[in-house]
């Protein structure tokens, strides 16, 4: 994995906590059991699958790193889900690109995961794009 890779890797997965933690506080209700945990879980997930993906060449690689960190989210939607939190309102837009995000816990962009992840996101982009955009 090139350094750019790692260093967003890095960036996603300590960013990953405390930004549920504070999607889920704003949804104004206490904690259900098992959050932690679940929060966990989609931490240690992160931690395989953005290496998985980050390290192939770009031209192989079919996601990107946001879309890992959103699908990540899967873990404390299924506890807030059957702990009974009533799903928030969201457009037809965002509704239809992501389905799944009941509680509006993912991240429109980067740059709300705070500074070091949206600049290790911006590097990793201008790196990739100089990378496929170079004549063979």
């Amino acid at each position: 994995m090139t350094p750019v890779a790692a260093e967003l890797c890095s960036s996603l997965v300590d960013a990953y906590v405390p930004y549920v933690r504070d999607r889920v506080a704003r949804l104004g209700q206490d904690s259900p059991p098992g959050l932690g945990g679940a929060i966990d879980e989609g931490r240690r997930w992160l931690e395989t699958a953005l290496p998985d993906l980050l390290g192939r060449p770009f031209a192989s690689q079919d996601r990107g790193p946001l879309e890992l960190f959103q699908e990540a989210l899967r873990f404390p939607t299924a506890v807030l889900e059957r702990a009974g939190f009533q799903p928030v309102p969201r457009n037809d837009l965002v509704a239809n690109a992501l389905p799944g995000d009941l509680f509006d816990l993912a991240p429109a962009s980067s740059h709300d995961l705070g500074e070091a992840a949206w600049s290790a996101h911006l590097a990793w982009g201008a790196t990739k794009a100089a990378a496929m955009t170079r004549p063979a």
